[in-house]
């Protein structure tokens, strides 16, 4: 009775995938990286459209850019670790 295990991973994400939906769709397309991220960047984005400030939600939508890069990269090696 020698049973092989296999580990059940989950697929990563796609770079390349996080950092056009972010670049599209800004702080909408960082849900595909971080569903937490994407919420506060939303919420975040609609407070300052409110306040009639567009630098800042220029500057939001960059963040969001950086955070969509910074959180698929942590998702994916979390991922490959636990596979090993």
């Amino acid at each position: 009775m020698n049973e092989s295990k296999q580990k059940l991973t989950l697929p990563l994400k796609n770079l390349a995938g996080a950092l056009w939906f972010t670049v599209l769709l800004g702080p909408v397309g960082l849900l595909y990286a971080t569903e937490v991220g994407g919420i506060v960047m939303i919420i975040i984005g609609l407070v300052l459209a409110t306040s009639k400030m567009g630098l800042t939600i220029f500057l939001t939508w960059i963040v969001s850019c950086i955070w969509g890069v910074i959180a698929t990269n942590r998702y994916n090696k979390k991922i490959v670790k636990s596979a090993s």
